[in-house]
């Protein structure tokens, strides 16, 4: 009895073990996946946030056209202003 008893103890033993094992790569594969999902939102953040410092340099520029004295020229001679000789 005291051997049954034995073998019953290291057959559970040995199957908690791999359960553990399992469980154990599961999380890792999962980590793993996590991480590169992870990876991949924050270089399609970074292409995004380049993108929108390069509209706010390109808005910047057109604002100081907008308040140039070459823009209200512009759009005097586009709305039919001509300078008298």
């Amino acid at each position: 009895m005291d051997e049954q008893k034995r073998f019953k103890m290291a057959a559970a033993i040995t199957v908690n073990v791999i359960l553990l094992v399992v469980i154990l790569t599961a999380v890792i594969i999962y980590q793993l996946v996590a991480i590169g999902v992870g990876n991949s939102q924050k270089k399609a953040l970074q292409t995004e946030l380049a993108r929108y410092e390069q509209d706010l340099k390109q808005s910047e520029k057109d604002l100081e056209y907008l308040k140039s004295e070459q823009y209200l020229l512009d759009q005097a001679l586009k709305l039919g202003y001509y300078f008298p000789d």
